[in-house]
């Protein structure tokens, strides 16, 4: 049997585990925080998102976040742009873009020829059109979503400060007949 003092020293020691983790979700969440920083963070995430170095997305948003001292956090979210269930309709949609810009007309193969397609001989014969898709769209879609972002949590705090401002009322609504 578990004497006392062992259980209280488990959960002791996963209160202080949970608070530690409470803590650093909190300072992550509040690490250059402003709404241009974050917007600004949003874009590094959807263009590192958009790019074909599948693999490598995750470490070069983080290395680029603490690079431009920008909010982990955001950047993570902006990266889920290519979370794995869209990740192939973005490869087709930037190979098509790639291929367009490149060329002036789309590709010919079918969504079920590029998926059945090895990524080795996909990025063999497309890396180029890839990566200007990727680009092209990273920068598109990271500068729409990061302004659409630094607009919203700038438009909430100011509407959070106006709430916190306005006197509460302290007469109580009068009841409906």
């Amino acid at each position: 049997m578990e004497s006392a003092a062992n259980t209280e020293a488990r959960t002791n020691l996963s209160q202080r585990l949970i608070a530690h983790a409470r803590a650093r979700v909190e300072q992550l969440k509040s690490e250059h925080a402003s709404p241009a920083r974050l917007g600004w963070a949003i874009f590094v995430g959807v263009m590192c998102g958009c790019s074909p170095l599948l693999g490598v997305q995750f470490l070069a948003a983080l290395a680029l976040a603490w690079i431009f001292r920008l909010n982990k956090l955001a950047v993570m979210i902006g990266l889920q742009i290519s979370a794995p269930p869209l990740t192939p309709f973005f490869i087709a949609a930037e190979l098509e873009l790639g291929e367009l810009l490149r060329h002036g007309h789309l590709l010919t193969l079918s969504f079920a020829q590029l998926r059945a397609m090895p990524t080795r001989d996909l990025l063999r014969l497309f890396f180029v059109d890839l990566t200007v898709g990727g680009v092209t769209a990273g920068l598109v879609l990271g500068a729409l979503l990061g302004a659409a972002a630094s607009r919203f949590i700038r438009n909430r705090r100011a509407r959070e400060i106006d709430s916190a401002r306005a006197p509460a009322s302290t007469t109580p609504a009068a009841p409906r007949e």
